[in-house]
């Protein structure tokens, strides 16, 4: 069981819990900005997350008014030194935009052939066939002797490439490095302080119940620490 949880930015409180049956991250992005806005009775400005929620086709699906402040993966391995990247993946191959070719790694120049398996939407680029096999990186680069080719999924890449340009934005920057305390904040009180090492009940709907108790109890605890306990309890009775 997957558990998803998103926080505001300025006290941590839990906006949105809840356990998904996908053991991994991939597509939970725009369920959870759609329930946050359920919550908040507006969409958030801004959205952080890590890479494990990079997926384009998703992403796709959150408003454009909503700004989205996350690495790709290739950026996460960049920054993350223990990973070792693949040399002569497509994310080292650039793209340059004014003269719709890709640029190799060894300053070659790709040129774009026409559409790829039928679709508008995927654009094929060559090298020169030549200057491939003379290449130094000829057999791991590419083994095709006619030279190697990349595939531009063309509304993708454009998506991909706008957050790229969004997560290096210095107040970018300094949205994902405050995320990490955020988030680690809540799983660790529930841990340490409510005793949840381990959820008590089984399924999906039993271990969302257990999220959504442990959600509550942990913002409880947060709005004492931030406004004390009679402001608290003057707030529940004027409700």
């Amino acid at each position: 069981m997957n558990c998803q949880v998103s926080t505001d930015k300025k006290h941590g409180l839990i906006v949105n819990s809840e356990a998904v049956s996908q053991n991994n991250d991939l597509n939970q992005l725009s369920g959870q900005v759609k329930q946050c806005t359920e919550t908040l009775g507006k969409p958030p400005a801004e959205v952080v997350s890590d890479a494990g929620y990079f997926s384009l086709k998703d992403i796709e699906k959150v408003p454009e008014d909503v700004k989205v402040i996350m690495p790709g993966r290739r950026q996460a391995q960049k920054e993350n030194k223990k990973t070792e990247l693949e040399p002569f993946g497509k994310e080292e191959f650039s793209y340059d935009k004014e003269k719709d070719v890709y640029i190799c790694p060894e300053g070659k120049i790709l040129e774009k052939k026409g559409f790829a398996f039928g679709s508008e939407e995927k654009v094929s680029y060559k090298a020169v066939g030549k200057e491939c096999r003379e290449c130094r990186h000829f057999g791991k680069c590419t083994t095709c002797k006619d030279g190697r080719r990349v595939v531009r999924m063309v509304k993708l890449e454009e998506l991909k490439e706008r957050l790229e340009e969004i997560y290096h934005e210095e107040e970018s920057q300094k949205l994902y490095k405050l995320r990490k305390e955020k988030v680690e904040l809540q799983f660790g009180h529930m841990k340490r302080n409510l005793g949840a090492g381990q959820f008590l009940l089984r399924g999906r709907e039993g271990v969302d119940a257990e999220l959504s108790i442990l959600s509550t109890c942990f913002n409880m605890a947060r709005m004492i620490t931030i406004i004390g306990v009679p402001m608290l309890i003057a707030k529940f009775n004027s409700m």
